[in-house]
């Protein structure tokens, strides 16, 4: 469990204060790997800081129904949107990402040939991951990949991570409800991202999974 800052619940003349205090926080998938072959360990940093804002009414409300759906405290729902924007939220932005509803993807993924998504993944595969990576992290490295693919989880939505220890070999399986064209779409995007690394790490699909031995 992680210590994260403390948002105030009052407003003094429409500022939202922060007062630095101990909250329990549940810790996020991808800072479960801290450190990975041929790379550096991923940066585990948790330290709070005091700080106070100036919040819009009516974002303040939004959060406040949203944090009591679902039975979280406004201090929790509001870092984690902070943790959000920070790790994934603004490179997202740079690189224009979209937001679909899984229905719509659905129906997307339905309409083409695996064959067609093979090659998408492979495309998109070899420019995508790089520019997202380049932007957060600098360097195209292993670690970084395997950030990049947390982040995907943890933010994009985009399949659960999973990742397990054996020997001193990692296996990460990217669990999903999308079917087996999207875990074509995925083996062929994520090999690219990795060779771009100078890594060939086994990948294998199946109709509800993805995994990445390393």
């Amino acid at each position: 469990m992680n210590d994260g800052i403390v948002f105030s619940e009052s407003v003094h003349n429409g500022v939202f204060c922060i007062a630095k205090s101990h909250i329990k926080m549940r810790q996020k998938p991808y800072r479960a790997l801290s450190v990975l072959p041929g790379g550096l360990p991923i940066n585990t940093d948790s330290r709070t800081i005091a700080k106070s804002f100036r919040v819009n009414r009516n974002a303040l409300r939004a959060i406040q129904e949203e944090a009591k759906r679902q039975n979280l405290s406004v201090n929790t729902m509001v870092n984690q949107l902070l943790i959000s924007y920070a790790d994934f939220g603004r490179f997202a932005q740079r690189a224009h990402s979209l937001n679909l509803t899984q229905k719509t993807f659905a129906e997307i993924l339905a309409a083409c040939s695996p064959e067609m998504l093979a090659t998408a993944g492979r495309n998109a595969g070899r420019s995508g991951p790089l520019a997202m990576i380049s932007s957060k992290s600098g360097d195209v490295t292993v670690n970084a990949v395997l950030e990049y693919i947390q982040d995907l989880s943890a933010h994009g939505n985009l399949f659960e991570f999973n990742e397990t220890n054996e020997h001193g070999h990692w296996t990460i399986t990217l669990l999903h409800e999308l079917g087996s064209k999207w875990s074509i779409f995925l083996e062929n995007y994520f090999a690219e991202a990795f060779k771009a690394a100078a890594a060939e790490p086994k990948i294998t699909s199946s109709e509800r999974a993805v995994m990445i031995r390393i």
